[in-house]
């Protein structure tokens, strides 16, 4: 066994404790201190992890009205990942709400869990979005329904993607990829097939430092169009981003900020 893996990996545990501790309180807070809190947190687990963070495109700016950011899935590093740029509600799998302490962490910051086998539960859930979203809240979900490679996007299911033209807000597409150190794609995260969670923490624990590339493509506006034609849209543009993941991206590209992950709380 690697030793900077088992080091890396205790101070995971660590990490993971404090987070405990942290979800206690965390309902009660008002929602500015939970994004500033889950900003942090998420930044020090990549940091932790040795993950950096590369954005490009335009942000939805601080202040503004909530949106609905749907995003390619490739693994449960994703949700740390946004959360650590553009803190949100997840909507997730209700396998998650299962899993060993990262799933009692997703329950305390509000993560919506849907049983994607029960129809109706997907009205319920979206209800309950619409909700969020008119409170100013942002929400974000993987319409894709499950996790890829990350080399092409999956079909878009459209249902969830409902609440954003029902509360009249914003469909925030981003494509997300990660990278090695030389720019090309990494499969290090990847979270697909028989793998468990433990064996995607100990992969990812070995690995070399990689980075998670978010591009923020342009937003869709909800008013005059149905929720297939937005999916599709969607996915159309998050695909021709992954597209180009075939090109090494230059680690000086122009167009990338670079985002320290051991962030302070701010």
């Amino acid at each position: 066994m690697s030793g900077r893996a088992l080091f890396r990996g205790a101070r995971l545990a660590l990490h993971l404790a404090c987070g405990m501790l942290l979800a206690i309180p965390y309902p009660h807070l008002t929602q500015r201190r939970q994004r500033r809190l889950l900003k942090f947190w998420s930044r020090r687990l990549l940091s932790i992890l040795n993950v950096g963070i590369r954005v490009e495109g335009t942000q939805p700016a601080r202040g503004e009205n909530a949106c609905l950011i749907v995003a390619n899935h490739i693994s449960w590093l994703d949700i740390f990942v946004l959360n650590a740029i553009q803190p949100t509600r997840f909507i997730a799998k209700s396998e998650v709400r299962d899993w060993p302490l990262i799933g009692w962490l997703c329950r305390r910051t509000g993560t919506i869990f849907i049983e994607r086998a029960i129809r109706h539960d997907a009205a319920a859930v979206n209800r309950r979005v619409a909700a969020l979203l008119e409170q100013g809240i942002c929400v974000s979900l993987f319409p894709e329904g499950t996790s890829t490679d990350g080399r092409q996007v999956g079909h878009f299911h459209s249902a969830l993607i409902q609440p954003a033209i029902d509360a009249h807000v914003r469909l925030c597409p981003i494509a997300l990829r990660y990278l090695d150190g030389d720019g090309n794609l990494s499969d290090a995260p990847a979270y697909i097939g028989e793998m468990t969670l433990f064996g995607s923490i100990w992969r990812i624990l070995r690995s070399p430092r990689f980075d998670a590339l978010l591009v923020f493509t342009p937003a869709l506006a909800t008013a005059v169009e149905n929720r297939r034609v937005l999916a599709r849209t969607a996915q159309e543009a998050i695909a021709q981003v992954l597209e180009s993941a075939a090109m090494p991206l230059p680690q000086s590209a122009s167009n990338t900020q670079m985002l320290p992950t051991a962030a302070t709380p701010s």
